[in-house]
């Protein structure tokens, strides 16, 4: 037995032991073939070859797919012409066709330009998250202080650049022309099933789950009451809350912690219920129930529910209701088990208890640290006093879909990869709100383009510092700000300044 500060000091490379051990234990959380979701409470629609689904995929996704094509009144209600509310100062003096013919034309041009080398870059980033979560296995088994940072810096950027950048971007479907349906890069087989989820995306959320919520509601319904991401609809109770603002943010600050298993597993689990329960009621359907029943939310956002979180979970065990928790189960044993049983236990197998031990707390702050960073590049993307929020919906791919991508957006520093790549590519999203599914590169391409076509028309575009634009969102998130409404007609002062070519 090796002295402890002695096993501290050992370089461990273990990438290849864990993505292989973790592989084979995948089959532990996934029902055997042909196993009926709906036994264990799981969402379950009359689809064919329904008997066949797993637990990973309760709906097949090219019916996912084929609902999000709806037009929206298909389930909330009929659409509103501008002439029905007032509309911004600055919206008056677009000329909204002109301004849409022309970013269309942009799409066109970098649409038709992607290639092999969208997919080689693509791949390249791809080779960058591995690059750093060799470096953070290889010196997660010694550390100076409670932790290393180096190991933990390493781990937690791979994990939440594989999310934010290859996961975000090929489940949108940003390389399916380049890839065809046979890659594992095309957004129908990328991370789909328990084995592939854990070679391709091992993270608290299920894949299928984050796919409704995501690329569907959140997309099409970008900053409406029924978007699940709005942060004025999911922080109410906090903005509204009499406690003093210190207490505010530090709730904030508690929730960016623990975010992704706390708030975002959940919840997408609960949004994909939701969704196919309506998808089964437009066939007759009406025996699946929502496991995750929240009350209404409160505040001016509609007939949409609250949140779930894992407090929901929790409460509802107390009550005597299970299902929630086994639900979860299935979601979050996977992540939990492959970062915080398996991998320590190798360590422990290969290197004794010390080494363990520190590559355990390792891997926790890792966590700790991923968590941060996701909210600071994911959360402010669509939040803060000069970013709109709606009250109606909207068409897919009209006119007014295309200007509320912008407006409803926030656009971080963009260029470079490295800088990009800090950023999960996320600071592209007024780009790729408007055009889900591109490349990175051509997101890169494209953002100066639009910028110049809003800035000659006079359409806002919001592009700050990442950390700007995170002290923004904690202001609406505290309640000392509030978001612009569109259909109230609210602008900043420099919106109504802007001044189109044409005028």
């Amino acid at each position: 037995h090796n002295p402890p500060q002695q096993a501290r000091m050992r370089f461990t490379l273990l990438p290849v032991a864990v993505l292989a051990t973790v592989g084979q234990m995948a089959s532990a959380f996934a029902p055997a073939a042909g196993f009926n979701v709906a036994k264990m409470g799981a969402p379950a629609v009359a689809l064919p070859r329904a008997s066949s689904m797993s637990a990973r995929r309760p709906a097949r996704l090219l019916e996912l797919k084929a609902t999000a094509a709806l037009a929206p009144e298909t389930f909330k209600g009929a659409t509103r012409e501008e002439t029905d509310y007032t509309v911004p100062e600055w919206r008056k003096k677009v000329d909204l066709p002109t301004w849409a013919k022309e970013v269309r034309a942009v799409e066109k041009k970098y649409r038709t330009q992607q290639n092999d080398d969208d997919v080689n870059h693509m791949k390249k980033m791809l080779n960058w998250t591995y690059i750093l979560y060799a470096v953070g296995l290889a010196t997660a088994g010694f550390a100076t202080f409670p932790f290393n940072p180096i190991s933990a810096l390493c781990l937690s950027t791979a994990i939440c650049m594989r999310w934010t950048m290859i996961g975000h971007h090929v489940g949108h479907g940003g390389y399916n022309a380049q890839v065809g349906i046979e890659s594992r890069f095309h957004r129908a087989n990328y991370a789909r099933g328990p084995v592939r989820r854990f070679m391709d995306w091992c993270d608290w959320m299920l894949p299928e789950a984050w796919d409704v919520e995501h690329n569907f509601m959140h997309h099409y319904e970008l900053g409406e009451g029924s978007d699940p991401d709005l942060l004025e609809r999911n922080a109410h109770n906090v903005r509204t809350s009499s406690l003093p603002k210190a207490v505010k943010y530090m709730e904030m600050f508690a929730l960016m912690l623990m975010w992704k298993w706390f708030y975002y597993a959940p919840n997408t689990v609960k949004e994909m219920y939701d969704r196919q329960i309506k998808i089964a009621s437009k066939k007759g359907d009406y025996s699946i129930t929502q496991p995750f029943a929240m009350p209404e939310a409160p505040g001016d956002f509609g007939k949409v529910t609250k949140a779930a979180t894992i407090k929901h979970v929790v409460s509802e065990g107390f009550k005597g209701n299970f299902l929630p928790t086994k639900i979860m189960f299935s979601c979050l044993a996977p992540y939990f088990s492959a970062h915080f049983i398996i991998t320590p236990l190798i360590f422990y197998a290969l290197f004794g208890q010390a080494v363990a031990a520190t590559a355990l707390a390792n891997l926790v702050a890792a966590e700790i640290l991923t968590n941060i960073h996701s909210f600071i590049i994911v959360v402010p993307n669509h939040a803060g006093e000069d970013v709109y929020r709606f009250k109606t919906p909207v068409k897919v791919k009209t006119d007014d879909f295309y200007l509320r991508a912008v407006i409803g957006s926030v656009n971080f520093r963009t260029g470079g990869n490295v800088n990009d790549f800090m950023h999960g590519w996320l600071n592209y999203q007024i780009e790729h709100h408007m055009f889900a599914d591109m490349s990175m590169l051509s997101y890169q391409r494209m953002a100066p383009e639009i910028k110049a076509i809003c800035e000659k028309h006079g359409v806002p575009y919001v592009q700050e510092n990442v950390f700007t634009r995170l002290r923004k969102t904690l202001q609406v998130g505290v309640g000392s700000r509030d978001m612009l409404v569109y259909e109230h007609g609210d602008a900043k002062n420099w919106m109504n300044e802007l001044k189109p070519a044409s005028a």
